[in-house]
C-alpha cells in the first residue's frame, strides 16, 4: 500500500495537514511499544503489512539495541512472496530513514519467510538431536516412497494385540487403514484405553415395523446375512449398507452399530498413529521430509528441555502475519521459542511462563480464515483469548481500510454484520472504518434477467451468463469501471472450473484475459511438466511410457504416428540404442539419443541447459498462448536457476529429476500479473491481492461443496471420529454443513473486499433457480440476499449503472503508475533471460569470503565451519552434515558469549551454561581447560578491547569486495594496534601445527589485509588451535607476502 497506514497526508488551502485516522492509537501502540506483546485483529485492507514494517523500523531506530534485536527477528508469513515483499519494503524504509550501515547489516540477518522454512532452520542446527539424516529433501509427491513403504509392510496394528487386530481387519481392509494413516492433514493420537470388540444389540432393528416401499425388509435381510458371516465364520465382513433411507429405521440402525463403530474408530486411530509414525521414520531414512514433518519435528525438538533452552537462548522476536492461517502445531513452535529459557511444558496447557514481553506479536483476521480446518480457527480464537486474558499479550484492532472506497465499505458493513454474528461458531464482524479523503466508490448490480431457457444444461447457462457479462464489460469499458488498465480488473469465482467459460467469453469479445488459477500445481504448468519429463527420460532412456508422453506433449507427435511406429510393440519407444529407419518418431528418438550422448561428465546446470537448447524447449514454450499459460519462458528460467542451486548442493541429474518429480503436486504461489489483461482467479487465490475493479459472477450457481467423499474419513473435532461410510456422518451432517457454510461466508467476505473503486455483483437467480428455489450452496445464499432474506433489499437497491469518476481518475494520475515492463524487455535475445543476466553481470561487484581462501581439505576435518559462520543464515545448507562442523559451530557460538573483560568465574559460568549444548561435552571440557590455562599464563593477551564475531566489508578493487566475520578482534589502546584471532577446532596433534599454520595462512592474510586497510593501524594476526591449546602467530612480512601471492598467482580464486 502506497499511503501511510498510520496517518493520511492531504493538501487543503495550500498547506499540508496530517489527519489522524480512527484507529490511530492502536497503530501507534503496535509500532512504538516494543516491550509489549500484541494480538492484532486487522480487517481487510487495513495495512497490516505496513504496520509490521513500522514496528520493525522502530526497532531499527533503537541504536545499540537494534544491533541486538534485528538479527533476532523472525517474521513469519504465509507465502515466500509475501515474505520477500515485506522484507523489501522494510529494507527500503530503513534506507530512507538514513540509518547507519551497521543497522542495515543487522537487518540483513533477520529472518523473513514461512513457518516451514523457519522449522527447517531449527532442524538444520539441532536435528541431529532427533537422529535426523544429514541431508533432507522436501517432497510433495510421495507416491514412489509410499508404494515402497507399503511393499515392505508384512503386518500392521502391532499395538492392538491379536484379539482386536483380527476383528478390525475383518471389518476393513489393511489398505484402507494405511491410506488413512497417509493423510498428512491429520495427526493421529492413539486412544488412552482400548476395550475388547463389543457385541451389538440389534433387537430394535429387528422389531422395526416393515414396509416394502421403504426397503426395510431388504435391510433386515442384509443385516442377518452380515451377522451370520460375522459370528459363524472368520471371513472378511465389511460394514453392511443400510438398504433404506427411512428416517426412524436408519436411526435405530446407526444406534445399534454405534458401539462397534466407536470401537473400530478407536482401533483405526491406533493403527493409523502407528503407521503414520513408521512412515515418517521411513521417509526420513530415505532423506525425504514433508511440510507437515518439518513442523512436527520442530515441535519434537522443543520438547527436549536442553534443546528448547538453547533455542530460547537465541531470544527470537516473532512477528506472525496471517495468524488465522496458522495451525496448532505451527503456533506451538512460535510460542515455545519465545518463552523464558527455563520454561517447562506447553504454554497453552500450563498457562505459566508466557512469551517474553516484546517477543511475540501476531496479526490476523478471524473473518478471513478460509484455508484451514475449522478447528484451527477455533484454536486461533482460543489462543488469542488466552493471550489476552492472561495478559501475555494485548488485543488491538485495525478497522480503517485503505483499500475500499466509501460505497464498498458501506455495503460490506451493512451486509456482513448480519452474517458474521458471533453465534454457532461463526466469527464476530469487525466494522470497517473509512480513511480520510476516501473516494466515493461504487457497487453495481448487473441484472442478467430471466430470458434464459431453463431446459439448457447448467454448463450451457453458465456460458450464456459469461457471454452476457463479457459483452457488458466491453460496453462499460475501463473508464466506467474506474480501472487504470485491464490488469486492474479481476473476476472472482469460488470454483476454479467456473473460470473456463469466462475466459472463452472475454476472448470472444477481444478483451485480453489471464487465468491466475488454472495452474495450482507445479505439474499443471508446461515448463515444469515438460522439463521434468525430459530429465526423467534422460535418466532412463528405456522408460517407454514416459517417452511416449514426451513425444506427444513436448514434440506434438500424433497418436496415429506413434501407433504406426510401434506396431503394437511398446518397447520400441527407447533411445538407448539408435533407431533405424526414417520418420518423425524415429527422428525424434534419435535426437533424444544425441542429447543424451552429450550429457556425460557435464555438471548439472550445463546438462539441463543443453537439454533445453537441443530440444528447443524454450522456443516450444514461447509458442504457447500467453493468456492461458502466462510467461512460460520465465518459468523455464526459474527452473534453470533451480538446477544451478541443485548443482551447488552437489546433486546429480537423476537427483534433480527426482526432486522435480516429487514436487509435481506442490502448490504454486500466485504471481503478480505481468500482462495487461483481465485477471480470472479463484476467491481463495485472491486473498492478499486487490484490484481497481472486482466482478463476482455466478451468484446463484450451485458450488457443489460435497464433492466425492472417500471413506474412511476423519471427521475433526475435540474427539476426532473416523467415518467408515455415509451412515457414520448422518448425525453430524447438519453440523458439517453449518461449518462448511460458515467457511464459504468468510470466503465471500474475502472476495467482496478486494475492490478499491468498483464492485460488480452479477445477479443470476433466474438462470439457476430450481424447483425449490436457489440452492443453499450458492454465493447468493451465503450473502443472505435471496428473496425474503436479510440482505435482499440491500442488494436490490444497488445501482445498475456504472459511472466514471473524475476524482478517482485524478487520484490515478497523481499516483504515477509505473510501466508494466522494465527496460530488459527491449532485449529480445533468443538466448533467454539467464543469458541476459549474464551479460549484465560484468558490472556487479563480486564478494569473496576469507574461507574461500582457506584449504581445500583441512587437516583432520572438513572446512564447513568457516563457511557456515560466514554465510547468510537463510542461505545455509538444510543440515549440518559433519559432526566436526557441528562442534566447530558450537565452539564459535560459545566463544562469542565469553565475557572476556570479566573475572575468571564469569568465564567458567558461561562455559557451564553452554556445555550441555555441546555435541561433544568431554572434548569441550578438555579444550576449555587448555584455553583457560593459556589465558592464565598470558593475562596481557586478553587485556585490551575485545570484539567477538566482528563483521567487516572491504572493497579490494573495482570488481571485488572481501566480506567476513573475525572470530575475535583485540585492540590494544596503548599501542593503538590490532590483533586478529581465528578459532580452529581441527582435531590435530602438536606435530601437525605447521600444517595448520600453512593451511590457513591465505585466510588470515585476507583478515590482516582487510583490517589494516580499514583501520589504517598496525595489525597482527594468528590462529588458536583448540585441540592443542596453542596460539599460532604470523609475522607481518609473512602475511604481506601471502597477500601478494594471492593477488598474483591466485587472482582467479579471488574473483571467482
Amino acid at each position: 500500500m502506497g499511503a501511510d497506514a498510520s496517518r493520511f497526508h492531504a493538501r487543503k488551502g495550500g498547506e499540508n495537514e496530517v489527519t489522524a485516522i480512527a484507529d490511530e492509537a492502536a497503530r501507534q501502540r503496535f509500532a512504538h511499544e516494543l516491550d509489549r506483546n500484541f494480538s492484532v485483529i486487522a480487517s481487510a485492507g487495513s495495512g497490516k503489512t505496513r504496520a509490521i514494517t513500522e514496528r520493525i523500523l522502530e526497532i531499527a531506530k533503537q541504536g545499540h539495541r537494534a544491533l541486538e534485536w534485528l538479527p533476532q527477528l523472525v517474521v513469519v508469513t504465509y507465502t515466500n512472496r509475501a515474505a520477500d515483499e515485506m522484507q523489501q519494503r522494510t529494507r527500503q524504509r530503513i534506507l530512507e530513514a538514513g540509518l547507519p550501515l551497521e543497522i542495515v547489516e543487522a537487518f540483513g540477518r533477520a529472518y523473513f519467510g514461512t513457518i516451514h522454512a523457519f522449522c527447517m532452520k531449527l532442524l538444520a542446527t539441532y536435528g541431529h538431536r532427533l537422529g535426523l539424516p544429514a541431508r533432507l529433501e522436501t517432497i510433495t509427491d510421495d507416491d514412489d516412497l509410499w508404494n515402497e513403504f507399503v511393499q515392505q509392510q508384512t503386518e500392521i496394528g502391532h499395538s492392538l494385540g491379536h484379539k482386536n487386530r483380527r476383528p478390525l481387519l475383518r471389518l476393513m481392509q489393511a489398505r484402507q487403514l494405511m491410506e488413512l494413516a497417509r493423510n498428512q492433514d491429520h495427526h493421529f493420537v492413539p486412544p488412552q484405553s482400548l476395550g475388547q470388540c463389543p457385541e451389538c444389540d440389534f433387537s430394535k432393528v429387528e422389531a422395526a415395523v416393515e414396509s416394502a416401499q421403504t426397503n426395510i425388509p431388504k435391510a433386515k435381510a442384509q443385516l442377518r446375512g452380515w451377522l451370520r458371516r460375522w459370528h459363524d465364520t472368520d471371513e472378511f465382513a465389511p460394514w453392511p449398507p443400510c438398504a433404506t433411507t427411512a428416517k426412524e429405521f436408519t436411526s435405530c440402525w446407526r444406534e445399534a452399530f454405534r458401539p462397534l463403530r466407536e470401537w473400530a474408530s478407536a482401533c483405526a486411530s491406533c493403527v493409523a498413529a502407528e503407521v503414520q509414525r513408521d512412515y515418517r521414520e521411513f521417509r526420513l531414512a530415505h532423506g525425504a521430509i514433508t511440510y507437515s514433518d518439518q513442523v512436527a519435528l520442530a515441535v519434537e525438538l522443543l520438547r527436549l528441555p536442553d534443546v528448547a533452552m538453547q533455542i530460547r537462548g537465541k531470544n527470537y522476536r516473532v512477528l506472525l502475519d496471517e495468524a488465522q492461517d496458522t495451525d496448532p502445531q505451527q503456533f506451538c513452535v512460535l510460542l515455545e521459542t519465545t518463552r523464558p529459557v527455563k520454561a517447562r511444558g506447553e504454554w497453552l496447557q500450563t498457562k505459566r511462563d508466557p512469551p517474553r514481553l516484546g517477543q511475540f506479536c501476531m496479526v490476523g483476521d478471524f473473518q478471513q480464515s478460509i484455508y484451514r480446518d475449522p478447528n484451527d480457527l477455533n484454536h486461533y480464537r482460543t489462543l488469542h483469548d488466552a493471550l489476552v486474558e492472561t495478559r501475555a499479550a494485548e488485543q488491538l484492532k485495525f478497522s480503517v481500510t485503505f483499500r475500499l472506497d466509501q460505497a464498498q465499505l458501506d455495503f460490506v458493513n451493512e451486509t456482513f454484520v448480519k452474517i458474521f454474528n458471533n453465534t454457532e461458531g461463526q466469527v464476530e464482524f469487525v466494522k470497517l472504518s473509512p480513511r480520510p479523503e476516501i473516494l466515493p466508490g461504487q457497487v453495481i448490480r448487473f441484472e442478467l434477467g430471466d430470458d434464459i431457457d431453463l431446459s439448457l444444461s447448467e454448463t450451457q447457462r453458465a456460458q450464456a451468463e459469461a457471454e452476457r457479462l463479457a459483452k457488458w464489460i466491453r460496453d462499460v469499458g475501463l473508464q466506467k469501471l474506474r480501472a487504470r488498465c485491464w490488469r486492474e480488473v479481476a473476476v472472482l469465482c469460488p470454483r476454479k472450473t467456473w473460470l473456463g467459460p469466462l475466459r472463452r467469453a472475454l476472448l470472444k469479445e477481444r478483451i485480453p484475459v489471464e487465468v491466475q488459477s488454472e495452474s495450482d500445481r507445479q505439474a499443471e504448468h508446461p515448463a515444469y511438466a515438460w522439463l521434468t519429463a525430459l530429465l526423467a527420460i534422460m535418466v532412463d532412456p528405456n522408460a517407454s511410457y514416459e517417452i511416449v508422453g514426451v513425444l506427444r506433449e513436448v514434440f506434438g507427435l500424433s497418436d496415429d504416428e506413434l501407433a504406426r511406429f510401434a506396431q503394437g510393440d511398446g518397447y520400441k519407444f527407447q533411445f538407448e540404442h539408435k533407431i533405424p529407419g526414417r520418420g518423425a518418431v524415429a527422428g525424434t528418438l534419435n535426437l533424444l539419443r544425441r542429447v543424451r550422448d552429450v550429457l556425460p561428465h557435464q555438471p548439472l546446470f550445463s546438462a539441463v541447459r543443453e537439454i533445453v537448447r537441443m530440444t528447443q524447449l524454450r522456443e516450444r514454450l514461447r509458442d504457447l498462448p500467453r493468456e492461458q499459460f502466462g510467461d512460460s519462458v520465465s518459468e523455464l528460467e526459474k527452473l534453470l536457476s533451480a538446477a544451478a542451486a541443485a548443482e551447488a548442493q552437489q546433486e546429480s541429474l537423476a537427483d534433480f529429476a527426482l526432486t522435480l518429480r516429487r514436487n509435481f503436486d506442490k502448490i504454486r504461489e500466485t504471481e503478480p500479473a505481468e500482462a495487461d489483461a483481465v485477471q480470472l482467479i479463484t476467491a481463495h487465490k485472491a486473498k492478499g491481492s486487490e484490484w481497481d475493479a472486482v466482478i463476482v459472477p455466478f451468484l446463484a450457481r450451485e458450488a457443489r461443496l460435497g464433492g466425492n467423499i472417500r471413506y474412511p474419513l476423519v471427521i475433526p473435532g475435540e474427539q476426532p471420529f473416523i467415518a467408515f461410510d455415509r451412515s457414520d456422518r448422518a448425525n453430524l451432517e447438519d453440523e458439517m454443513k453449518k461449518i462448511q457454510r460458515q467457511e464459504m461466508e468468510r470466503l465471500l467476505y474475502v472476495a467482496l473486499t478486494r475492490a478499491r473503486h468498483t464492485l460488480v455483483l452479477a445477479l443470476d437467480a433466474e438462470f439457476f433457480r430450481g424447483k425449490r428455489g436457489v440452492h443453499s450452496d450458492t454465493q447468493l445464499k451465503w450473502l443472505q440476499a435471496d428473496a425474503n432474506e436479510p440482505n435482499y433489499m440491500v442488494v436490490s437497491s444497488l445501482s445498475d449503472q456504472a459511472a466514471a469518476c473524475e476524482e478517482t481518475a485524478a487520484r490515478h494520475m497523481a499516483a504515477a503508475l509505473e510501466p508494466v515492463a522494465d527496460s530488459l524487455s527491449a532485449l529480445r535475445l533468443e538466448t533467454g533471460w539467464v543469458d541476459i543476466a549474464r551479460q549484465q553481470a560484468a558490472c556487479i561487484i563480486q564478494t569473496v569470503t576469507p574461507s574461500q581462501l582457506g584449504p581445500e581439505e583441512e587437516p583432520g576435518e572438513t572446512p564447513d565451519t568457516e563457511e557456515w559462520i560466514e554465510i547468510e543464515p537463510e542461505l545455509r545448507p538444510a543440515r549440518i552434515a559433519n559432526p566436526a562442523t557441528r562442534y566447530g559451530i558450537w565452539w564459535h557460538e560459545f566463544a562469542q558469549k565469553i565475557p572476556w573483560l570479566s573475572e575468571g568465574n564469569a568465564w567458567q559460568a558461561a562455559f557451564e551454561a553452554n556445555l550441555s549444548l555441546s555435541p561433544e561435552p568431554a572434548r569441550s571440557k578438555r579444550e576449555w581447560k587448555l584455553l583457560t590455562k593459556y589465558a592464565s599464563e598470558n593475562p596481557e593477551f586478553f587485556a585490551g578491547n575485545i570484539f567477538a564475531e566482528m563483521p567487516f566489508f572491504w572493497r579490494m578493487n573495482e570488481q571485488n569486495c572481501l566480506e567476513g566475520l573475525i572470530d575475535v578482534a583485540l585492540f590494544q589502546p596503548h599501542e593503538k594496534k590490532w590483533f586478529v584471532l581465528d578459532w580452529k577446532t581441527n582435531r590435530i596433534e602438536r606435530d601437525q601445527i605447521d600444517k595448520l599454520r600453512v593451511a590457513y595462512r591465505p585466510q588470515i592474510a585476507a583478515y590482516w589485509k582487510a583490517v589494516t586497510e580499514i583501520t589504517k593501524r598496525p595489525v597482527s594476526a594468528g590462529i588458536y588451535s583448540t585441540a592443542t591449546g596453542d596460539l599460532i602467530a604470523y609475522n607481518e612480512k609473512e602475511l604481506a607476502e601471502e597477500w601478494e601471492r594471492l593477488r598474483g598467482s591466485q587472482r582467479d580464486e579471488l574473483t571467482r
